[in-house]
C-alpha cells in the first residue's frame, strides 16, 4: 500500500471514530425499544436475564450481563449504558481496516473502510442500547480469525481464539452462528482439494471443532435462553422478515428483495447496485472456494434458519450480514475496475464515490446536529418543571417513562380510555403522547381524541416525535 493510500485509509478510520463520538457525546434520549430492554437490565438479576424478559425483547445474554455490570457500577445514565455499542461500533470499523486488505486487496481496501466509516447505520448503532454494533464486530472478527487460521493453522493460540469464539460468540451475538458455521464450511473448503497433506489435515481438525463447539453452544443457548425469548409476539411482529415459502417465484422475489435490503441497510438508498457488485465479487472468487463459502454461507445459513421461522431477515438483524456484502462488493468493484483498463484512471473513483454520495449527504447533516429518534427526556423534563402538585400524568410509552425515574407514571397507554378521559375531567392531566406518522409505533390515538374532546387544553409543546398537552376540566 502506497504512502497516498495509508494517508486516505488513515483519515477515513479518524472521520469514522469522530462520527461516531459525535454521535455518541450528542447523548440523545432513550427510544421506546433501548427503554424495552432496559427495564429488563434494570429490575432483573443476572440470572433472571436468563429467562423471559419483558416487553417482549430479545437479547444475547453476555450483552444483558454487560450492561447489568455497567448500571451496577455506574447507574443508568444514556453514556454508560450505551458505552458498549460505541466501543463496538468503533472496534468494527478498525477490524474492517484489517480485513479489507486480506479480501479485497491493497488497491481496493479503502472502499470498505469507507462504506463502513460513514454509514448511517453503523453511526447510528454507535449510541443505541441494542446488540447490533456487536453483531457486526462479531462477524468481522469470526471472520479475521478463520483467514489467520487458514494461513497458519498450527499456530496454537489461534486455534485457541477460534474455540473461544465458537464457545462464547453465540451468547454474545445471536446471528454470529451463522457466521460460525460459515467459517467451518470455509476451512473444510479449504482442507478437502489437499486431504493428504498434514496441513489440510490440521485444516479439517479444525473446522470439525469450530463446528462442533458452534453447535453444542447454540443448542445450550437456544435450551436455557432463547426458546423463552421467542415469544409469539415476536414472531408476529417479524412475520414478513421469514422466507416466503408459498410458491417458488415468491421465494425468489423475496430473497431478492432481502439482498436489496442488506445493501440499503448498510449504505442508503443503495441496495441494488451493492447487490450487483457482491454477485460480481461473489463470482471472482469461484476458483477460491474457501473465501466464497467464508463470505456467503452465512446469509444461506441465515435463509435457511428464516425458512424454519427460527431467525428473522429484516431491518436491523440484517446487518450482522453487511461486513461480508461489503466486501464482496468492493472486490466487485476492484475486478471492475481492472476491466476498465482502456479507460482513464479516474474513472475508477467514479462509482466507488457514487455509491458513497448518499452517505455523505447524511454524514454532513449529522455533524451539524444529532436528531434524536424521539425526545422523551426532554419532554419528561418540561412536563417536571411546570406541572404542579395534584397533576397527574400520562404517557404513551410508560417504560421509558420508568427508564428515566425508576417508576411508572400514573397513566399510561396501556390505561383504559375512559379511565383517563375521567381523570382529565377531575383534575390537571399532563399528556406525553407520540404524535401520528412519527417512528413510534403505538399512539393511543383514541385515548388522546376521547380527552381532548371531553377536556380543555391549556397547555401544548411540541418535541421531535411527541407532543405535551396539559389537559383540565372545561371552564
Amino acid at each position: 500500500m502506497g504512502r497516498l493510500s495509508r494517508n486516505i485509509l488513515f483519515v477515513l478510520l479518524v472521520l469514522g471514530i469522530v462520527l461516531r463520538i459525535r454521535e455518541y457525546a450528542a447523548c440523545p434520549s432513550y427510544w421506546y425499544d433501548e427503554a424495552y430492554l432496559l427495564l429488563n437490565v434494570f429490575h432483573k438479576s443476572f440470572s433472571d436475564l436468563l429467562g423471559p424478559l419483558r416487553d417482549n425483547q430479545a437479547a444475547p445474554p453476555l450483552f444483558l450481563w454487560l450492561l447489568r455490570g455497567l448500571y451496577r457500577l455506574a447507574g443508568r445514565g444514556e453514556w454508560w449504558m450505551r458505552l458498549p455499542a460505541l466501543t463496538a461500533s468503533m472496534g468494527g470499523l478498525l477490524v474492517m481496516a484489517l480485513l479489507a486488505p486480506r479480501i479485497v486487496g491493497r488497491r481496493g481496501s479503502m472502499w470498505p473502510v469507507a462504506l463502513c466509516a460513514f454509514s448511517h447505520h453503523a453511526i447510528a448503532h454507535a449510541s443505541e442500547v441494542k446488540p447490533y454494533a456487536l453483531d457486526f464486530l462479531m462477524t468481522e472478527l469470526i471472520v479475521w480469525t478463520t483467514l489467520r487460521c487458514q494461513a497458519i493453522v498450527r499456530i496454537r493460540r489461534r486455534r485457541l481464539a477460534f474455540y473461544l469464539l465458537a464457545l462464547l460468540a453465540p451468547w454474545a451475538s445471536y446471528p454470529s452462528a451463522f457466521v460460525l458455521g460459515g467459517a467451518s464450511l470455509a476451512l473444510l473448503a479449504h482442507a478437502l482439494p489437499h486431504r493428504q497433506a498434514m496441513q489440510a489435515k490440521a485444516h479439517l481438525r479444525l473446522a470439525c471443532v469450530v463446528g462442533g463447539l458452534t453447535v453444542l453452544s447454540s443448542l445450550v443457548l437456544w435450551q436455557v435462553v432463547c426458546r423463552h425469548q421467542a415469544t409469539s409476539a415476536l414472531h408476529a411482529f417479524w412475520k414478513a422478515s421469514f422466507l416466503d415459502l408459498s410458491s417458488p417465484s415468491a421465494a425468489m422475489r423475496w430473497t431478492g428483495c432481502c439482498l436489496v435490503e442488506i445493501g440499503n441497510y448498510g449504505t442508503r438508498e443503495m441496495g441494488l447496485p451493492f447487490v450487483v457488485l457482491a454477485l460480481i465479487g461473489a463470482a471472482s472468487l469461484r476458483r477460491r472456494p474457501a473465501r466464497l463459502a467464508l463470505l456467503m454461507a452465512p446469509l444461506l445459513l441465515a435463509l435457511f434458519a428464516s425458512a424454519l421461522h427460527l431467525y428473522p431477515l429484516g431491518g436491523r438483524l440484517l446487518f450482522f450480514l453487511v461486513p461480508c456484502w461489503w466486501l464482496l462488493a468492493a472486490r466487485g468493484l476492484d475486478v471492475l475496475s481492472r476491466r476498465m483498463v482502456v479507460f482513464p484512471a479516474w474513472l475508477g473513483w467514479v462509482l466507488p464515490a457514487a455509491l458513497l454520495a448518499p452517505a455523505l449527504l447524511w454524514t454532513g447533516q449529522r455533524l451539524r446536529a444529532v436528531t434524536p429518534r424521539c425526545q422523551f427526556r426532554e419532554a419528561f423534563a418540561y412536563v417536571a418543571a411546570h406541572r404542579k402538585p395534584g397533576d397527574r400524568v400520562w404517557v404513551s410509552h410508560p417504560q421509558v417513562y420508568e427508564v428515566y425515574y425508576g417508576r411508572p407514571p400514573h397513566l399510561s397507554g396501556y390505561s383504559s380510555p375512559a379511565r383517563v378521559e375521567q381523570a382529565a375531567r377531575k383534575g390537571r392531566l399532563w399528556m406525553v403522547c407520540a404524535v401520528a406518522g412519527s417512528q413510534e409505533r403505538y399512539t393511543a390515538a383514541e385515548t388522546v381524541a376521547r380527552v381532548k374532546a371531553a377536556s380543555s387544553a391549556f397547555d401544548r409543546r411540541r418535541f421531535r416525535g411527541l407532543e405535551v398537552i396539559l389537559c383540565g376540566p372545561r371552564r
